[in-house]
């Protein structure tokens, strides 16, 4: 079985700096509020099983997610 690894980057125009905030307030801003924004796919990349259960490990997220062991 195959996985992927999705880098999507958030562009974000303001006239003040942004403080860390979740992607649902980064939607809020871009649609609803006073911030101009855009996003896009800036890299796919298809990993092995291995890799993916590291990856979900370095999020802090559980292999069994995937129903991959650590």
């Amino acid at each position: 079985m195959s996985y992927y690894k999705t880098t999507i980057v958030v562009e974000v125009l303001s006239e003040q700096p942004i403080d860390p905030c979740s992607l649902a307030d980064i939607h809020d801003g871009i649609t609803v509020g006073e911030w101009s924004g855009n996003w896009k796919i800036q890299n796919v990349k298809t990993i092995s099983g291995e890799q993916m259960a590291k990856e979900l490990v370095d999020q802090g997220s559980d292999p069994e997610f995937f129903g991959l062991t650590g």
